[in-house]
Protein backbone atom coordinates (compact mmCIF):
# COMPACT_ATOMS: atom_id res chain seq x y z
CA UNK A 1 0.00 0.00 0.00
CA UNK A 2 1.68 2.89 -1.34
CA UNK A 3 1.22 5.89 0.78
CA UNK A 4 3.53 8.26 3.04
CA UNK A 5 2.01 9.47 6.15
CA UNK A 6 1.65 10.98 9.44
CA UNK A 7 0.96 9.57 13.07
CA UNK A 8 -2.26 8.86 14.49
CA UNK A 9 -3.41 8.20 18.10
CA UNK A 10 -3.77 3.83 19.08
CA UNK A 11 -6.77 2.82 18.53
CA UNK A 12 -7.59 -0.45 20.65
CA UNK A 13 -9.93 -2.74 20.42
CA UNK A 14 -13.07 -2.91 22.84
CA UNK A 15 -13.09 0.42 23.56
CA UNK A 16 -16.55 2.09 24.67
CA UNK A 17 -16.93 4.88 22.07
CA UNK A 18 -15.74 4.00 18.52
CA UNK A 19 -12.57 6.27 18.36
CA UNK A 20 -12.68 5.78 14.73
CA UNK A 21 -15.51 8.11 14.22
CA UNK A 22 -12.85 10.37 14.00
CA UNK A 23 -11.90 9.49 10.50
CA UNK A 24 -15.17 10.35 8.63
CA UNK A 25 -17.39 7.37 7.61
CA UNK A 26 -19.47 6.79 5.01
CA UNK A 27 -21.84 3.41 4.81
CA UNK A 28 -21.89 1.69 1.41
CA UNK A 29 -24.55 0.08 -0.31
CA UNK A 30 -23.26 -3.97 -0.93
CA UNK A 31 -23.10 -3.22 -4.62
CA UNK A 32 -21.87 0.62 -4.70
CA UNK A 33 -20.25 1.29 -8.31
CA UNK A 34 -17.30 3.37 -8.43
CA UNK A 35 -16.95 5.27 -11.71
CA UNK A 36 -13.95 6.95 -13.55
CA UNK A 37 -16.24 9.67 -14.84
CA UNK A 38 -14.18 12.97 -13.90
CA UNK A 39 -11.19 14.44 -16.19
CA UNK A 40 -7.46 14.84 -14.26
CA UNK A 41 -7.46 18.60 -12.79
CA UNK A 42 -5.36 20.80 -14.90
CA UNK A 43 -2.41 22.09 -12.10
CA UNK A 44 -0.61 25.55 -11.91
CA UNK A 45 2.89 25.66 -12.77
CA UNK A 46 3.81 26.43 -9.22
CA UNK A 47 2.14 23.12 -8.06
CA UNK A 48 3.73 20.88 -11.22
CA UNK A 49 7.04 22.43 -9.87
CA UNK A 50 6.52 21.24 -6.02
CA UNK A 51 5.17 17.72 -7.00
CA UNK A 52 8.10 17.05 -9.70
CA UNK A 53 10.33 18.20 -6.44
CA UNK A 54 8.97 16.30 -4.14
CA UNK A 55 8.72 13.24 -6.31
CA UNK A 56 12.15 13.65 -7.60
CA UNK A 57 13.46 13.54 -3.72
CA UNK A 58 11.03 10.74 -3.02
CA UNK A 59 12.48 8.54 -5.44
CA UNK A 60 15.83 9.43 -4.59
CA UNK A 61 14.74 7.69 -1.14
CA UNK A 62 12.80 5.22 -2.67
CA UNK A 63 14.41 4.01 -6.13
CA UNK A 64 11.32 1.10 -6.50
CA UNK A 65 8.46 3.62 -6.42
CA UNK A 66 6.00 3.58 -9.04
CA UNK A 67 3.74 6.37 -10.57
CA UNK A 68 0.84 4.43 -11.33
CA UNK A 69 -2.44 5.36 -12.12
CA UNK A 70 -4.49 5.36 -8.98
CA UNK A 71 -7.90 6.22 -8.66
CA UNK A 72 -9.44 9.58 -7.10
CA UNK A 73 -12.68 10.25 -5.54
CA UNK A 74 -14.18 13.38 -6.17
CA UNK A 75 -17.44 12.58 -4.80
CA UNK A 76 -18.68 9.89 -2.14
CA UNK A 77 -22.61 8.36 -1.89
CA UNK A 78 -23.44 5.22 -0.67
CA UNK A 79 -24.66 4.16 -3.68
CA UNK A 80 -21.93 5.91 -6.15
CA UNK A 81 -18.14 6.75 -6.05
CA UNK A 82 -17.25 8.94 -9.00
CA UNK A 83 -13.79 10.72 -9.43
CA UNK A 84 -11.17 10.69 -11.94
CA UNK A 85 -7.47 8.40 -12.45
CA UNK A 86 -4.83 10.19 -11.05
CA UNK A 87 -1.05 9.92 -10.97
CA UNK A 88 0.66 8.64 -7.97
CA UNK A 89 3.20 11.21 -7.76
CA UNK A 90 0.26 13.91 -6.94
CA UNK A 91 -1.05 11.83 -4.12
CA UNK A 92 2.17 11.51 -2.93
CA UNK A 93 3.27 15.32 -3.24
CA UNK A 94 -0.31 16.26 -1.18
CA UNK A 95 0.98 13.66 1.73
CA UNK A 96 4.08 15.39 1.94
CA UNK A 97 2.65 19.00 1.54
CA UNK A 98 -1.28 18.73 2.69
CA UNK A 99 -2.11 22.04 1.67
CA UNK A 100 -0.37 21.91 -2.63
CA UNK A 101 -3.78 21.65 -4.12
CA UNK A 102 -5.63 24.59 -1.87
CA UNK A 103 -8.94 23.38 -1.40
CA UNK A 104 -9.85 20.83 -4.52
CA UNK A 105 -7.99 17.95 -1.76
CA UNK A 106 -7.33 14.73 -3.80
CA UNK A 107 -9.11 11.53 -1.81
CA UNK A 108 -7.33 8.72 -3.40
CA UNK A 109 -9.46 4.99 -3.16
CA UNK A 110 -7.83 1.99 -1.31
CA UNK A 111 -9.29 -1.10 -0.77
CA UNK A 112 -9.27 -2.78 2.52
CA UNK A 113 -9.71 -6.46 3.30
CA UNK A 114 -11.76 -7.67 6.56
CA UNK A 115 -10.36 -11.25 6.44
CA UNK A 116 -11.77 -13.98 7.61
CA UNK A 117 -10.31 -17.87 7.97
CA UNK A 118 -11.71 -20.87 9.09
CA UNK A 119 -10.10 -20.12 12.54
CA UNK A 120 -10.84 -16.32 12.73
CA UNK A 121 -10.47 -13.11 11.57
CA UNK A 122 -6.59 -12.02 10.76
CA UNK A 123 -5.37 -8.35 10.54
CA UNK A 124 -1.72 -7.39 9.20
CA UNK A 125 0.82 -5.27 11.42
CA UNK A 126 2.21 -2.53 8.64
CA UNK A 127 6.41 -3.19 8.48
CA UNK A 128 8.41 -1.16 10.19
CA UNK A 129 9.94 -0.38 6.37
CA UNK A 130 6.65 0.55 4.95
CA UNK A 131 6.27 4.18 3.59
CA UNK A 132 2.88 5.20 5.19
CA UNK A 133 1.69 4.22 8.76
CA UNK A 134 4.59 1.80 9.50
CA UNK A 135 3.80 -0.25 12.37
CA UNK A 136 0.13 0.01 12.67
CA UNK A 137 -2.16 -3.02 12.80
CA UNK A 138 -4.67 -2.72 9.22
CA UNK A 139 -7.23 -4.60 7.81
CA UNK A 140 -5.57 -7.09 5.58
CA UNK A 141 -4.80 -7.28 2.14
CA UNK A 142 -5.16 -3.19 1.47
CA UNK A 143 -3.78 -0.93 -1.41
CA UNK A 144 -4.49 1.75 -3.66
CA UNK A 145 -7.16 1.38 -6.48
CA UNK A 146 -4.86 1.72 -9.44
CA UNK A 147 -5.11 0.19 -13.14
CA UNK A 148 -2.81 0.99 -16.35
CA UNK A 149 -5.81 0.49 -18.46
CA UNK A 150 -7.60 3.61 -16.66
CA UNK A 151 -10.99 2.09 -16.71
CA UNK A 152 -14.24 3.52 -16.83
CA UNK A 153 -15.78 1.55 -14.10
CA UNK A 154 -13.70 -0.04 -11.25
CA UNK A 155 -13.81 -3.77 -10.01
CA UNK A 156 -13.57 -3.03 -6.45
CA UNK A 157 -13.40 -7.18 -5.83
CA UNK A 158 -10.79 -7.55 -8.70
CA UNK A 159 -8.61 -4.92 -6.72
CA UNK A 160 -8.84 -6.03 -3.34
CA UNK A 161 -7.68 -10.01 -5.16
CA UNK A 162 -5.24 -8.38 -6.56
CA UNK A 163 -3.73 -6.84 -3.61
CA UNK A 164 -4.37 -10.33 -1.95
CA UNK A 165 -1.80 -11.95 -4.29
CA UNK A 166 0.59 -9.20 -3.91
CA UNK A 167 0.84 -8.72 -0.39
CA UNK A 168 -0.38 -12.54 0.73
CA UNK A 169 0.47 -14.63 -2.00
CA UNK A 170 -3.12 -16.15 -2.69
CA UNK A 171 -4.55 -16.74 -5.67
CA UNK A 172 -8.15 -15.82 -6.47
CA UNK A 173 -9.41 -19.31 -6.08
CA UNK A 174 -8.79 -19.51 -2.19
CA UNK A 175 -10.20 -16.18 -1.69
CA UNK A 176 -14.09 -14.91 -1.81
CA UNK A 177 -15.01 -11.28 -1.95
CA UNK A 178 -17.90 -9.98 0.07
CA UNK A 179 -19.66 -6.79 -0.11
CA UNK A 180 -18.33 -3.30 0.70
CA UNK A 181 -19.37 -1.97 4.12
CA UNK A 182 -17.96 1.35 4.34
CA UNK A 183 -15.77 4.30 3.09
CA UNK A 184 -13.88 5.56 5.55
CA UNK A 185 -11.26 8.76 5.22
CA UNK A 186 -7.97 9.53 6.62
CA UNK A 187 -8.77 13.21 7.76
CA UNK A 188 -4.78 14.38 6.81
CA UNK A 189 -3.72 12.02 3.90
CA UNK A 190 -7.19 12.27 2.05
CA UNK A 191 -6.37 8.53 1.53
CA UNK A 192 -10.43 6.73 1.48
CA UNK A 193 -10.31 3.37 2.19
CA UNK A 194 -13.31 0.64 0.82
CA UNK A 195 -13.50 -1.72 3.74
CA UNK A 196 -14.87 -4.83 2.37
CA UNK A 197 -15.27 -8.76 3.64
CA UNK A 198 -13.17 -11.32 2.52
CA UNK A 199 -13.01 -14.82 3.14
CA UNK A 200 -10.47 -17.21 2.30
CA UNK A 201 -10.07 -21.09 2.17
CA UNK A 202 -6.55 -21.22 4.82
CA UNK A 203 -6.00 -21.79 8.15
CA UNK A 204 -4.45 -18.90 9.71
CA UNK A 205 -1.07 -21.25 9.58
CA UNK A 206 -0.92 -21.97 6.29
CA UNK A 207 -1.97 -17.79 5.92
CA UNK A 208 1.10 -17.07 7.63
CA UNK A 209 3.34 -19.42 5.53
CA UNK A 210 1.62 -18.07 2.10
CA UNK A 211 2.70 -14.80 2.76
CA UNK A 212 6.07 -15.29 5.03
CA UNK A 213 6.99 -17.54 1.11
CA UNK A 214 4.77 -15.47 -1.76
CA UNK A 215 4.01 -12.09 -0.04
CA UNK A 216 5.91 -8.83 -0.84
CA UNK A 217 6.98 -8.10 3.09
CA UNK A 218 3.82 -5.82 3.45
CA UNK A 219 3.54 -6.69 6.72
CA UNK A 220 5.58 -7.52 10.09
CA UNK A 221 3.23 -9.88 11.17
CA UNK A 222 -0.25 -10.92 11.32
CA UNK A 223 -2.17 -11.98 14.01
CA UNK A 224 -5.59 -14.03 14.62
CA UNK A 225 -7.84 -11.62 16.76
CA UNK A 226 -8.89 -13.71 19.92
CA UNK A 227 -11.20 -12.82 22.87
CA UNK A 228 -8.50 -12.84 25.04
CA UNK A 229 -5.34 -11.24 22.97
CA UNK A 230 -5.67 -7.91 21.85
CA UNK A 231 -2.63 -6.83 19.66
CA UNK A 232 -0.20 -4.47 20.94
CA UNK A 233 0.06 -1.26 18.96
CA UNK A 234 -1.88 1.57 16.78
CA UNK A 235 -4.60 0.60 15.15
CA UNK A 236 -5.92 2.41 11.81
CA UNK A 237 -9.20 3.29 12.49
CA UNK A 238 -10.83 1.74 9.56
CA UNK A 239 -10.03 -1.63 10.62
CA UNK A 240 -11.44 -0.61 14.20
CA UNK A 241 -14.97 0.42 11.99
CA UNK A 242 -14.44 -2.78 10.23
CA UNK A 243 -14.42 -4.46 13.73
CA UNK A 244 -17.28 -3.07 15.06
CA UNK A 245 -19.78 -4.30 12.01
CA UNK A 246 -18.23 -7.64 12.28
Amino acid sequence: MPHEGMCFPPIVQGSNMPQSLSWPITPLQPDVQVLADRPLPALTTEQEETVSRIWAKALAAYPSLYNGRVFCADEITPARIHGHWSEYRRVLAQMKEPDVYGAHVLRPLAVVGLMFTPDGIVIGRRAETSIYLPGYWQGAPAGNVESRAQESTIDLPAQLLAECEEELGLVPAECRVGPSLLACEHPSSHIVDIGMRIDVSLTFEDLQTRCREQGNAEYGALHLIRPDHTPEGPMVPTLAALLELS
